[in-house]
C-alpha cells in the first residue's frame, strides 16, 4: 500500500467564515426585498383637492379684477369687485327706513300702553283698546320688515366683493374690468379657483385587488422622479370601465409645481 498518497485539502477556518457571512448577507437581502416584491403599482393622474366656480348673486359693472391664472391667493382675498355705489345707497336708504319705523313703533307702543291704562280705569271701550293694539302690531311688523330689507341690502353690498373661500390657485378668470355682469336669471362664473393642498391622485384597480386596500392606509405617490407619502382617502363603490376608483391624498412642496392631469403611480405595500 502506498503510504505517501496525498489527502484532500481541508477547508481553512477563514474560508468557512467567509462562506457563512455570504449566506447571511444573501438571506438578509431576500428578506428586505420581500416587501418590495409584494408591492403593487397603480397608474394614476393628479387632480385638485377642490375646484370651485366663483360667482355672485348680484349684478353690476366689474370695477376691479385681482385674479390671474396661476396666481396664489389667500382665503378672504377680494378677487373681483363690482361697482357698489348703488348698493351702498340702498343700504343707507334701508337704514333710514329702519330708524323711521322704529320711532313709529315706539310711539305706537306708548299709545297702546296709554289706551290699556285708560281701559283699566274704564275710560274707554274694548274696541278703542283693540284698535290701539292693532296699531302697535302693524307698526312692529313694518319695523321688522324694514330690518329684513336692511339685511338684504347689506348682503348685496357684501356680495359685490367676490372673495376667495380658501387658500388656492386661480385656474381661470372669466371677466374683465368694465364688463357688465347680469346674474338675474343665472349666476355667471367670474373666477375658477382650485385648492392644491392636499393634492389628489386618482387611479383605478380591478375587483380582485380591492381586498388588499383599505381607507387610511399609507400609499406612496410617484410623480416623475419625485416620491410623496400619501394616504388612501377613498375607495369607489361602483366600477367604471377602468375598474374601481381609488383616491389618494398627499402633500407636496409648492415649488414642485404639481398640476392636475400629470401622470403618477400609486405604490401600495403590504401594510
Amino acid at each position: 500500500m502506498n503510504q505517501n498518497r496525498e489527502l484532500p485539502p481541508m477547508s481553512s477556518p477563514s474560508k468557512t467564515r467567509r462562506l457563512a457571512a455570504l449566506l447571511s448577507a444573501l438571506a438578509l437581502s431576500l428578506t428586505l426585498a420581500a416587501p418590495v416584491a409584494l408591492a403593487e403599482e397603480i397608474p394614476a393622474r393628479l387632480d385638485w383637492a377642490e375646484r370651485l366656480e366663483l360667482g355672485t348673486p348680484v349684478s353690476g359693472m366689474v370695477t376691479r379684477v385681482n385674479a390671474e391664472p396661476g396666481q396664489r391667493v389667500k382665503r378672504g382675498d377680494v378677487l373681483v369687485q363690482l361697482d357698489d355705489r348703488g348698493l351702498r345707497a340702498s343700504v343707507e336708504e334701508a337704514e333710514a327706513q329702519v330708524k323711521r319705523l322704529e320711532l313709529a313703533r315706539d310711539e305706537a307702543k306708548l299709545e297702546y300702553e296709554r289706551q290699556q291704562e285708560m281701559f283699566d280705569r274704564t275710560l274707554i271701550s274694548q274696541r278703542d283698546l283693540s284698535l290701539a293694539q292693532i296699531g302697535f302690531a302693524m307698526a312692529d311688523a313694518e319695523f321688522v320688515a324694514a330690518k329684513a330689507r336692511l339685511t338684504r341690502a347689506r348682503l348685496d353690498l357684501e356680495y359685490s366683493r367676490v372673495r376667495a373661500p380658501f387658500d388656492g390657485l386661480v385656474l381661470a378668470r372669466h371677466v374683465r374690468v368694465g364688463q357688465a355682469v347680469n346674474n338675474e336669471l343665472q349666476v355667471t362664473p367670474l373666477v375658477t379657483l382650485v385648492s392644491s393642498e392636499p393634492m389628489l391622485a386618482r387611479g383605478s384597480v380591478a375587483e380582485a385587488r380591492l381586498a388588499r386596500l383599505r381607507e387610511g392606509q399609507n400609499v406612496a405617490v410617484q410623480v416623475g422622479d419625485q416620491r410623496y407619502e400619501g394616504r388612501l382617502r377613498a375607495l369607489g363603490l361602483e366600477p367604471t370601465e377602468a375598474g374601481f376608483p381609488v383616491t389618494v391624498q398627499f402633500s407636496a412642496p409648492t415649488e414642485h409645481g404639481l398640476r392636475a392631469g400629470l401622470a403618477a403611480t400609486l405604490q401600495t405595500g403590504n401594510d
